[in-house]
């Protein structure tokens, strides 16, 4: 099952006031980073994610720039520059962020300690696997 099947078949949130490809370029712009080809999908297609008690962030059209992506993602870049280079997709809590690269690989970040791990996924399957864990 991919990520779009899940969506689809479970009772998955998502946005209504989607963000446009030129809207993106703009946000992008204003971050000074740019979205992989995976984050640009969810961004375009979802606006954002939620399952059960999981609630991702992400970008609408009536937000704009005070969407809680953009809003935490500016708060990472701030607070703890080894966070430059990401888009914060979550908080798991205790301080512990996921983010996502260019290239959409996901790292969880831990502000504690200012560490920066790998997890080893792309942005899709991590979503996936995110959400098919609280079936279990």
């Amino acid at each position: 099952m991919n990520l779009s099947q899940f969506v689809e078949s479970q009772e998955v949130y998502y946005g209504k006031n989607l963000v446009s490809a030129d809207e993106l370029k703009s946000i992008e712009r204003e971050l000074g980073i740019s979205f992989g080809k995976e984050l640009s999908q969810y961004v375009l297609k979802y606006g954002y994610l939620g399952y059960k008690h999981i609630e991702l962030y992400g970008v609408n059209s009536k937000e704009m720039y005070e969407s809680d992506m953009i809003k935490q993602t500016k708060y990472l870049h701030k607070y703890f520059p080894k966070t430059a280079d990401y888009i914060a997709l979550e908080n798991t809590g205790d301080g512990n962020y996921i983010v996502v690269s260019f290239g959409d690989d996901v790292f969880e970040y831990a502000s504690e300690d200012d560490s920066i791990h790998k997890m080893g996924m792309k942005l899709f399957n991590y979503i996936l696997n995110r959400f098919q864990e609280v079936e279990k």
